[in-house]
């Protein structure tokens, strides 16, 4: 087992020494500046790589997504043609001679008269 017999103020001195040693490393001579320099527009480029990144990518999925709008309104619009040629008299008249039913006879026709109803304005 070691056994330090030094006092402490001489370990307290070395403390000191080192802390003046090492306040000698962070003067910035000229190839540190330099080199803080360097590493501070690398840092500064990489973070407008990345952000430029960033944008160019949101940009094509902005794309994507009006491309897909674009496609997605002419199939509204397709439908919306589809369903007035479907709603249409003449679909309908098709429709129900294609059934069977026929226009009626006017021997066929009815009219009902409903008494005590007010008289309406045109």
């Amino acid at each position: 087992m070691a056994v330090r017999i030094e006092q402490i103020p001489a370990i307290v001195g070395r403390v000191r020494w080192r802390q003046i040693d090492f306040s000698r490393y962070l003067r910035l001579d000229g190839a540190r500046y330099l080199l803080l320099l360097t590493l501070i527009v690398c840092l500064l480029s990489l973070v407008t790589l990345v952000q430029s990144g960033l944008v160019t990518r949101m940009n094509y999925e902005l794309v994507a997504l009006r491309q897909q709008q674009v496609q997605l309104n002419r199939e509204y619009s397709r439908l919306q043609e589809q369903i007035a040629r479907v709603q249409s008299v003449e679909s309908r008249m098709k429709r129900a001679t294609d059934m069977g039913f026929r226009p009626p006879t006017p021997e066929q026709i009815r009219y009902i008269r409903i008494p005590n109803l007010p008289e309406l304005d045109e």
